[in-house]
């Protein structure tokens, strides 16, 4: 099987990760919330269909800002290499 280079660890993690939180958190949320005798399944695609879109929105808008904030305020700057 061929590997995937290093540098892609996290986007790998944040691509696996993301729809099971996704698809769990409304599963629970379904099933915490279902009324008697009410189908599992369409509430859960009715709570997946409400969740989904405004959370990609958010993580588009929070995911690059986190970045900045990050590279930008709590980590040091990249030292410049000089060959001398």
């Amino acid at each position: 099987m061929k590997k995937f280079p290093r540098k892609f660890q996290y986007p790998l993690m944040a691509s696996l990760v993301l729809p099971t939180m996704l698809l769990g958190m409304s599963a629970i949320m379904t099933y915490q919330n279902l009324p008697e005798g009410a189908s599992f399944l369409n509430a859960w695609m009715n709570m997946v269909g409400q969740v989904v879109p405004p959370a990609l929105l958010l993580l588009a808008v929070i995911a690059p800002s986190v970045r900045l904030f990050v590279s930008r305020v709590l980590l040091e700057p990249e030292q410049q290499q000089t060959d001398r």
